[in-house]
């Protein structure tokens, strides 16, 4: 698993290099480990930042909507609702699908006012009320 972890931590710094392509090759050969070994979470990470960089929204919907169901499988309430928060709604958003985004984000506040983790309920209600204003969803 370490050498997974090293792959990921890889594809993260390429990722912040603004170095796609070669990001997604590491987190690619990452997932193929962690798959190989088991570990859902180091999966769902992996398939969360592979989702990140797709340009095509709707696939990189599909990668973080993956990701979010074994964050669901594992029991992750932090996991979900910060995928729930900065990712799955953010694409959602980008696609103009404007009520799942704000089901997405109610879904967050829920599962943050679980663990319990105010930060994500404040960015969450935060991030509702920038749609509320900016499209004026009802």
């Amino acid at each position: 698993m370490g050498e997974a972890n090293t792959l990921r931590a890889i594809g993260d710094v390429l990722q912040f290099l603004k170095r796609s392509t070669e990001a997604l090759e590491r987190y690619e050969a990452a997932l193929a480990f962690y798959r190989d070994t088991g570990s859902r979470l180091g999966e769902a990470n992996t398939l969360q930042a592979i989702g990140i960089l797709q340009e095509n929204l709707t696939l990189g919907l599909e990668y973080c909507q993956a990701a979010l169901e074994l964050y669901t499988q594992i029991g992750t309430k932090y996991s979900q609702s910060r995928n729930l928060i900065y990712f799955t709604s953010e694409i959602l958003l980008k696609l103009g699908r404007q009520k799942e985004a704000v089901d997405a984000l109610n879904r967050a506040i829920e599962l943050a006012r679980e663990i319990p983790y105010q930060i994500f309920v404040e960015d969450a209600t935060a991030k509702l009320q920038e749609i509320q204003e900016n499209h004026e969803f009802h």
